[in-house]
């Protein structure tokens, strides 16, 4: 009997079923798309966070290593539990030098690092580190040292010593000399401005530190820190240790680090590290607070349909009550049309919410995405929920009919 009324409601009152039938598939849609890409905009404004900087910094535990770290054990790096996570890093060496261009001297800080070194890892794909990867923000006026005896220099260095592209200077340490050509001006704002960077290896040979590194800077992808991941390693359990090790925090990839490091002791640079948590923290609110939006919307376009329904089907409902139908059934019949059409409505809603999720994805970010298997059931939740929150005034108001009153007209 149930399924005869069900079939002859859909039958007679085909406009008032599309009508409802697209509110909620556009509801299940919008959430479907941008769950679907909510995933995909954390993992890539993450990757654009790490053009502002390195989010870790190694360094010599005290009085280990004679204050230096071994450059030969940078490559363990890209052997950690969390290798993948690192999209770069780059070694320091600092050094005091006196430095001189034509009959300009002054003393000033020589730094040596990677430019853009390609590095071999027994069991892993070549990458690239230095400082082009971990630090493009930078505003280079020239080129990247490419050879032992080419520098680039601060800006402000390079307005005291009065050296351009191409001019030559030498630093001199302790009787040690060497002589640059600078292929490079940069400018950042910061302290990089009042040094000179040359290649790794020959400020290594200028101080006389062969194979030491000052510090490393690390750029590493993370998930937004919280109360737990804040939480002191030490105070944790073996479960909770192995929660956190886990996890993707920056702490935890700091301390992965430190293990392979010799003498090393990581720790988040906060500065970056707290404000990328809290900027991905707030695109993903403002992503979920936008689908909750699309989803009370298509629950009041539901609403509304359904409350226009009601009034035609007004007689048919007095008719149902003067035979004898309670509460009960006539809930049951309305809710078995509302839950067929919720049905129906999640499925086209996936369909066509993977497809706006990939379009989205494509133009803003030019890159594919593949939706996760959960955002099936997700949309049908979805529809479901819409399709009952549209219900409640439709189905309060049916509930409010006087059988008499209709009936009679």
């Amino acid at each position: 009997m149930l399924l005869r009324i069900l079939k002859n409601s859909f039958l007679k009152r085909p406009r008032s079923i599309l009508l409802v039938f697209l509110s909620i598939t556009m509801g299940a849609a919008v959430a479907t798309a941008f769950l679907g890409i909510v995933g995909e905009i954390s993992h890539k404004m993450a990757l654009e966070l790490r053009s502002y900087g390195a989010n870790i910094l190694l360094e010599p535990s005290a009085l280990e290593g004679g204050g230096f770290l071994r450059e030969e054990d940078l490559p363990k790096i890209k052997t950690v539990f969390w290798k993948y996570n690192i999209t770069g890093f780059t070694p320091y060496l600092f050094g005091v030098a006196e430095l001189s261009a034509g009959t300009r001297h002054e003393r000033g800080i020589v730094t040596g690092t990677w430019f853009y070194k390609q590095l071999e890892v027994a069991g892993e794909e070549a990458s690239f580190q230095g400082v082009k990867v971990i630090a493009p923000w930078w505003e280079l006026q020239g080129e990247f040292p490419l050879g032992p005896d080419e520098a680039v220099v601060g800006a402000a260095m390079a307005r005291r010593l009065g050296v351009g592209l191409g001019s030559e200077l030498s630093a001199s340490v302790r009787g040690v000399s060497h002589r640059f050509r600078t292929v490079g001006i940069v400018t950042t704002g910061g302290y990089e401005e009042e040094q000179l960077f040359a290649p790794l290896v020959t400020v290594q040979s200028l101080l006389q530190k062969p194979g030491k590194v000052s510090r490393v800077l690390v750029s590493a992808l993370t998930v937004p820190m919280d109360d737990f991941g804040r939480k002191e390693p030490a105070t944790m359990s073996k479960d909770e240790y192995e929660k956190w090790y886990c996890t993707a925090y920056v702490t935890s990839v700091a301390k992965n680090v430190e293990e392979v490091m010799a003498g090393s002791r990581a720790k988040p640079i906060w500065q970056i590290a707290s404000a990328e948590g809290a900027l991905l923290k707030k695109l993903n609110g403002v992503v979920l607070f936008l689908t909750l939006l699309a989803l009370g919307a298509s629950a009041i376009a539901v609403s509304t349909s359904l409350m226009a329904s009601m009034a035609e089907r007004s007689p048919e409902i007095a008719l149902m009550k003067a035979v004898g139908a309670d509460r009960l059934q006539i809930t049951a019949i309305f809710l078995g049309e509302i839950l067929i059409i919720s049905l129906a409505g999640g499925i086209v809603g996936y369909l066509l919410g993977d497809q706006l999720a990939s379009f989205m994805s494509h133009t803003v970010f030019n890159s594919a995405i593949k939706s996760p298997l959960w955002l099936f059931p997700t949309a049908l939740v979805s529809a479901f929920l819409v399709a009952i929150a549209g219900s409640i005034a439709p189905l309060r108001r049916a509930f409010l009919i006087e059988p008499v009153r209709v009936l009679k007209g």
